[in-house]
């Protein structure tokens, strides 16, 4: 049998650490960030809707498990704020997105050059 197990070195080991702790980050900032354009887009469907909606109509809005009457005015002003902050924190969070893989394409090329070096390349190196 062939001993091919090695341990990596402490550098590629603490680099490999640091590149799986930023690729969950990674997965949950994108998972945050559909959520919110998810949510974005539900009041955008609302919004068009309640264009269609005369402004004097009764109009109702959900707070908690209840139903509220409240002007169409007031409703539309509220989803327009809510909109706004979501896409505020949707940018924010897409620029963390960036961010990290930008960090990850440098340390995955660091990671390749430690291992690739370590291991002599592929023509091997002189006995000694």
């Amino acid at each position: 049998m062939i001993g091919v197990v090695e341990r990596l070195p402490a550098e590629a080991e603490a680099k490999y650490n640091k590149y799986m702790k930023l690729r969950e980050m990674l997965v949950n900032i994108s998972r945050e960030r559909l959520s919110i354009e998810s949510m974005i887009s539900e009041i955008e469907s609302v919004l068009d809707e309640l264009k269609n909606v005369p402004d004097d109509a009764e109009t109702y809005r959900m707070i908690g498990s209840v139903l509220v009457k409240k002007p169409k005015s007031d409703i539309v002003k509220e989803l327009e704020e809510r909109k706004e902050e979501l896409e505020i924190r949707a940018k924010a969070l897409k620029g963390q997105e960036d961010a990290l893989k930008s960090e990850l394409d440098k340390l995955g090329k660091e990671l390749q050059k430690i291992l690739m070096g370590g291991k002599g390349g592929a023509t091997g190196g002189t006995a000694g």
